[in-house]
């Protein structure tokens, strides 16, 4: 199983649907007409120190996933359209950890953080881009699901200038143009200091797609599925 895709063995879509977890021709997605009323959604599980998770949207049935584990996200899935409620669980119980009210646009990609311990469980709606990059290029943006870290500048190693530059906890800076390479590392640095809290395993940037790095974690931790990293998702 990837760590950046995941699809459960009793995966129920909504309507049946062979998705890529990297949509790269997002115009012609939607031009098939049984995907009318309905947006795409990923959910990344953001949440340190969490079991294996389940998530639902009302009206539906749950979705059991294969071990749903901390850092892994979802394909992109259709879900209805509107005024929804978003329930996530851990995998097999019925305690709820988060019931948010979240609006879906129809015929519009999103992705869904699940952010911070059991006890300050949230999920944070991010809407994605269906931009696309010039030649040889990507575009990227950060994002801080980190709870105490507190606001953060995103830096390519060995560059001076910023990617994103002070963005605060559950928020997402705007997609910026890169040229695509090999074997990137981003730091997570404190906002307005030389201060590194975190860096990301070397990633390559492949042209035309779209990238969120993001942060996950907690500053003042040092555990495996604790600590503060900088993990990337391609779209």
């Amino acid at each position: 199983m990837k760590k950046d895709t995941l699809v459960g063995s009793s995966f129920l879509l909504l309507i049946v649907i062979s998705l890529s977890s990297c949509l790269k021709n997002h115009d012609n997605y939607w031009n098939n007409p049984d995907i009318q009323n309905t947006s795409l959604v990923s959910v990344i599980n953001g949440a340190p120190l969490s079991m294996p998770l389940d998530i639902q949207f009302n009206g539906t049935q749950r979705w059991y996933l294969n071990d749903f584990n901390y850092t892994y996200r979802t394909s992109y899935t259709p879900a209805y359209s509107g005024d929804r409620k978003f329930y996530v669980f851990n995998r097999g119980k019925s305690d709820t950890l988060v019931a948010k009210a979240i609006t879906l646009g129809e015929l519009k990609r999103y992705s869904i953080f699940i952010v911070d311990t059991l006890s300050k469980m949230d999920a944070v709606l991010v809407r994605d881009s269906v931009m696309t990059p010039g030649a040889d290029s990507v575009l990227v943006r950060f994002a801080n699901m980190s709870p105490d870290a507190g606001a953060i500048d995103l830096y390519i190693q060995g560059q001076s200038g910023p990617v994103a530059r002070g963005i605060s906890y559950k928020n997402v800076s705007t997609f910026s143009g890169l040229k695509s390479a090999g074997n990137v590392v981003f730091e997570a640095r404190a906002a307005g200091t030389g201060t590194v809290l975190a860096t990301s395993d070397a990633k390559n940037l492949y042209s035309g797609y779209q990238y969120t790095i993001w942060t996950t974690g907690f500053k003042s931790m040092n555990t495996t599925n604790g600590k503060l990293i900088v993990e990337a998702i391609r779209h």
